[in-house]
Order: structure tokens, then sequence, then C-alpha cells
């Protein structure tokens, strides 16, 4: 099996790991990339599409639509994975629907999150959630922040779409979710120009479910916290532990997660199709809900 990575930051090189991990072949197309250890392409125009069974896109966000479009226009039975987001904001794209085309939502896979899901599944009596992500965006690289895509509206950072695995979650947890309120800003002393701080109210048939995401906390926190009749259920996902509270007793499960690991896990999933797999469909919900968020918050 032949894989190709467009954009090797990052992203690109955990990619890279994990499907070393389960015996591909890798190419990659990088402009900046100097090393000798791998075939190397500098533009993706000029690369023998069909040689390649499995295609990920892991440049800056601008470029996926038109990393998709030349990819999905050229190629037939191959499978097509779009870093997330998908893109910066909605837009109309028309698959030839000769592919298979993901969206790595990767967080969907993380052993603490199939707990909730299935949790979720089962406690009907839940009927409030809070996802929460806070995160100091100097800390995120090895390198000056101010300079990276995040912090740059036109290449498409900013926290909504950074951290658009709440927004994800959220739709693969609940059903028919309806925007209430958003804010969406940037407030804090970063020397940056994209968003900082997205808090989203939605509702999700008689469930209440907040979205509260942001870059400049100088603490790191991941949670999600369901709240149902008889129980509370804390998913810290920095510790990977899930504490249970009850009317009067406390339940704590441990769980065991790394990030290549996760991955190595997640493209075995692509490979088979897994329907847990995040699909066209579902990152344009998540970018409808960015794209009306951003208009709420205007307003």
């Amino acid at each position: 099996m032949k894989a190709l990575i467009i954009g090797f930051g990052s992203i690109g090189k955990k990619h890279y790991l994990a499907l070393k991990h389960l015996g591909y072949e890798v190419s990659i197309v990088s402009k900046s990339y100097n090393e000798n250890d791998l075939e190397c392409f500098r533009d993706l125009q000029k690369v023998k599409l069909e040689d390649f069974d499995l295609f990920i896109i892991a440049n800056i966000t601008i470029n996926h639509y038109e990393s998709l479009e030349i990819i999905d226009k050229n190629v037939k039975g191959k499978t097509i994975l779009v870093e997330k987001p998908l893109f910066e904001k909605y837009k109309d794209f028309y698959p030839s629907h000769d592919n298979y085309i993901f969206i790595a939502y990767l967080l969907r896979f993380h052993p603490l999150i199939q707990e909730i899901k299935t949790i979720v599944q089962n406690d009907h009596s839940i009927y409030f959630a809070e996802f929460n992500c806070s995160s100091y965006l100097p800390n995120w690289r090895a390198c000056d922040y101010t300079q990276n895509y995040s912090a740059k509206k036109e290449l498409g950072g900013g926290v909504l779409l950074d951290l658009s695995h709440e927004l994800d979650l959220a739709f693969y947890f609940f059903e028919k979710l309806k925007l209430l309120y958003a804010q969406n800003l940037k407030i804090s002393e970063l020397k940056i120009n994209s968003d900082d701080f997205a808090f989203l109210s939605l509702k999700s048939r008689e469930k209440l479910i907040h979205i509260k995401l942001d870059y400049f906390s100088k603490f790191t926190k991941r949670e999600i916290v369901l709240y149902s009749q008889d129980k509370t259920y804390k998913a810290d996902l920095i510790d990977n532990k899930l504490y249970i509270y009850g009317l009067d007793a406390l339940q704590v499960k441990e769980y065991q997660s790394d990030t290549i690991k996760n991955l190595t896990n997640f493209h075995q999933k692509v490979l088979e199709k897994d329907d847990n797999v995040c699909n066209l469909n579902n990152a344009f919900d998540v970018l409808n809900l960015c794209d009306e968020a951003k208009r709420r918050s205007s307003e």
C-alpha cells in the first residue's frame, strides 16, 4: 500500500509514523522538507496520483479545498483523508463519488470517548452536557506562535476551527443540534488576529449543550461533563480518566491513550470504512455550525 501525505508539519509527521507502523510506503508533498529519507514532491499537480492508494491532506486549512479537488477529480477507488477542519468555512464541494473521503477527527477513537458514546446511548436521562477545552497557544509548537497559521485568521486559524474536535463530538454524541447562542471573539493579550475564545450554547431535543474553547489559558484542560438524573460523568481527556459520581458513591476508570497508537488505530478504521469515521456530511455539519456561530457573534 502506498500513501501520499500532502503537507509535512507536525500532524503530517504523526500520520507518517502511524502509516509506517501499518506497513505503508509513504511519500510526501512539501515545499520545505530537505531530507533524503523520503520521496518528496514539491507540487501536488506534478504527482502521478494513480500510483497511490491513500492520500492524507495535512497542509494548512485554506489549502484543503484545492488539494481535495485535485485528488478527487484525478483518481478513482482511492481513500482520501483530510485533516480537520475540512475547510476554513463552508464551501460547495461536489465529490466525484469515485473515492472514499473522510475527515481526521481522531478524538472519536480515543477509548474514553468511545466510553462516553456508550454512556450517552444508554443513559437516556442525560439532560445537560459541557465540553471544555483550554490551552495556551504559545506552548502548542516549538516555533514563534505569532507566525503559525493558528494565529492568522486569513490562513484558517482560530480557536473555533482549531479546536473543532469538540463540535464534532457534540454531533457524534447527540442528534439535531440547534444553536441557541454564540460568542466567538479575540479577547486575550495574545498577538494574533484569529479568534481565541468561543462559547456555544446548543440544544439537542431536550438536552442542553455548552461548548467553551480558548487559546489563552495558562493551564490545560480538556473535559466533557454529562449530567443525568442519578449521575454526573466527567471525562478528563488530559489524565485519561472517567469519574462517575453517583448519589452516594464515586467510581474512577483509567484509560490508556497514545497519539501514535490512536492514529494507527484510526487509520485501521479508515481502511475498514468504519461508520464511526467522520464523513463529508459530518464535516459540513461542523463547518455550518462554525459559520453560524461566527455570524451570531458578530450581530
